[in-house]
């Protein structure tokens, strides 16, 4: 499998750092587990930021700080390793769900499109996308940015083609009309801070009855 997309080294460093918002967490987070390229960027990142760490001057913590890391102890903890999965959902997904992609009840956004809400905080959103072999979604811009990471399948726009494992980052100069590859459903991974601007005015209201 090639991947030809990528998150920007922003997104890389911020995830690094552990600075970025739970839905863009996870969205990096699962490019990584298709990404030997960006992992090895990640951990670059990492051996920097520890050699940064080790240049700051120490700082005196809470009286209470002890107490409060032994209090965590005793509190109940997730699963280190989540079950394996059954149809190669990648495992960063897997733990946020709780199950395989195969499982997912999907919503109806007309006959050939699918999609899950898995996140909202105000205008922050994250979801599943399906697209049956062929299916446009409907020439569109961003009111902000949008991130997209391909699962299965693969989609062509006027950026190019992406598959599984490509991140494309979509702003507001970019406008698309992304068309599922032949050959089977595209599911995406979806990431946006801002509503969708459609083209077609039918699309417009349709994106406000679903929150896009």
């Amino acid at each position: 499998m090639t991947i030809r997309h990528h998150p920007d080294q922003a997104l890389l460093l911020g995830h690094a750092a552990g600075a970025l918002d739970p839905a863009t967490a996870l969205i990096v987070a699962t490019h990584l587990s298709f990404c030997a390229h960006c992992r090895a960027e990640m951990a670059m990142a990492e051996q920097v930021g520890g050699v940064v760490l080790q240049d700051i001057a120490p700082v005196p913590v809470s009286e209470t700080a002890l107490a409060t890391v032994l209090s965590r102890l005793d509190a109940p903890q997730a699963a280190a390793t989540p079950p394996a999965s059954n149809d190669g959902t990648p495992a960063p997904l897997r733990a946020f769900l709780g199950r395989d992609l195969s499982d997912v009840h999907w919503r109806r956004l007309g006959p050939r499109l699918g999609y899950v809400t898995l996140y909202r905080r105000g205008p922050l959103a994250m979801r599943l996308l399906r697209g049956a072999p062929g299916t446009a979604v409907g020439q569109h811009t961003h009111r902000g940015t949008e991130l997209t990471l391909v699962l299965r399948g693969g989609y062509r726009d006027g950026t190019g083609r992406y598959g599984p494992g490509d991140f494309q980052s979509a702003g507001s100069d970019v406008v698309h009309d992304p068309v599922a590859d032949p050959g089977e459903d595209c599911i995406n991974l979806a990431v946006t801070c801002e509503g969708l601007h459609f083209s077609s005015a039918l699309q417009r209201l349709a994106a406000r009855l679903f929150g896009f």
